[in-house]
């Protein structure tokens, strides 16, 4: 009978060793996404990874990271930073039964925000209760980018060639005012969706992420003249790119940036040998969605699993009592 047998904290280069021969890892499952977020909130939110031995020989390593809740009366875990993927990546063959194991390990971890990583089967088949549904938009790009063109709508065929013979062209960051460029992009999207706003970034987690050098991250850009208009940041890992982030100058929505952004960053992945291209979940907004569904994308599972200790739902509890949790 399988069992885990051994639990201890993971070092730099079992991650980076676990991450790199993973099928199914994502950026979000690899160590320098968590460093990322280390320094974005200035250590609050920390890299503590774990590493699982089992009986027959596989290893596999929790991506996890913790921060201090409650004034420092308790800690979660969270897997992984940013409502990401998270989850456990392995260089080993694994099965059901390893998935199974692993699962009840990281919901007995103690108070814990983690999303299903849809790019692992075992893991999704494993979670089916306690969870919050959600899902992400993703292409299969194993047939090309001309297979994988036809399946877009009509609209979304015809828009990059529209930018283009509107003067837009494409190409990705070279510089940190690239990415200051991009920010006052981002800047003009925030303006725009207003209270719709599901998060709002400084410019200094766009900084960190430039300045870790690292060819896991492209920002592609938009250029209409010598302004830029659009932006889109790509991660990449093993076999799977995914758009994390992205944005455009309201005033040039007419010109179809966007459209002509993932053109290029999906064939560009195609070209390069990726399996998925993955749009990431919509943050439940439908006119998003639907935008992503018209490129002929596959609907994922990828739910959100939240765990919380009895001391941790007793000091809720008392909080929500006195009114002293925000609405």
């Amino acid at each position: 009978m399988l069992k885990i047998t051994k639990l201890t904290d993971a070092t730099n280069e079992e991650w980076d060793f676990a991450w790199g021969g993973c099928d199914y890892a994502t950026f979000f499952h690899s160590r320098e996404w968590f460093d990322i977020w280390g320094k974005f909130t200035n250590g609050t939110i920390s890299p503590s990874p774990k590493i699982v031995y089992f009986s027959d020989g596989a290893k596999a390593v929790l991506c996890l990271s913790s921060r201090k809740i409650h004034k420092g009366l308790s800690f979660e875990y969270i897997s992984s930073p940013a409502s990401t993927y998270g989850g456990w990546v392995s260089s080993d063959p694994l099965n059901h039964e390893h998935a199974l194991l692993l699962t009840n390990k990281m919901t007995s971890l103690g108070n814990l925000v983690w999303r299903i990583n849809p790019f692992s089967d075992f893991t999704v088949k494993t979670m089916r209760q306690g969870v919050k549904d959600d899902f992400t938009h993703a292409i299969e790009l194993d047939h090309g980018f001309d297979t994988v063109n036809k399946n877009w709508s009509k609209g979304h065929r015809a828009a990059p060639k529209q930018a283009e013979k509107l003067g837009l062209t494409v190409r990705l960051a070279r510089s940190l005012d690239d990415w200051k460029n991009y920010h006052k992009v981002y800047l003009d999207s925030i303006r725009r969706w207003g209270d719709n706003t599901t998060s709002c970034y400084s410019f200094d987690i766009f900084e960190i992420m430039f300045r870790a050098d690292l060819s896991g991250i492209k920002l592609w850009l938009a250029d209409c003249a010598d302004t830029v208009v659009a932006g889109a940041i790509c991660l990449y890992s093993k076999s799977h790119v995914v758009y994390w982030h992205g944005a455009a100058l309201e005033s040039h929505f007419q010109m179809r940036p966007a459209n002509l952004l993932m053109r290029d960053a999906i064939k560009d992945a195609c070209e390069r040998g990726y399996k998925w291209f993955d749009f990431n979940p919509s943050g439940g907004h439908e006119g998003v969605a639907a935008f992503k569904r018209s490129f002929g994308t596959k609907e994922l599972s990828c739910p959100v699993v939240s765990t919380k200790t009895f001391i941790s739902n007793k000091i809720h509890s008392v909080k929500s009592f006195l009114g002293l949790i925000k609405k």
